[in-house]
């Protein structure tokens, strides 16, 4: 995965780049003490553990895969307990949209 712009997504700011290059997976269920673990494994899921290469610090992100009207979205936190706003939701943009940006 490669992100831009990260910190403008992230509710009250971060400690994370806001550029950054690394790879996803989903996370696990919460077992029955309630944790929940990046595994590669996964095929789906509702959450996605971002992790940085390098890793930067302190610098823990997740997303939470949602969606609405407009399709899929995701939501950048640092808390999974955590939302966003509309205007901080990701989305894929299409391939014209992506050429009419350049």
């Amino acid at each position: 995965m490669t992100g831009e712009r990260l910190n403008s997504a992230m509710l009250g700011g971060t400690s994370c780049p806001d550029a950054a290059t690394g790879r996803w997976s989903f996370f696990s269920s919460p077992d029955a003490a309630g944790s929940m673990f990046a595994d590669d494994g996964l095929t789906s899921g509702d959450t996605v553990s971002l992790s940085i290469d390098p890793p930067e610090g302190f610098c823990l992100m997740s997303a939470l895969v949602q969606r609405d009207e407009q399709g899929f979205n995701l939501c950048l936190v640092e808390d999974l307990d955590s939302g966003c706003s509309a205007e901080e939701l990701l989305r894929l943009r299409s391939a014209r949209e992506n050429r009419a940006a350049k």
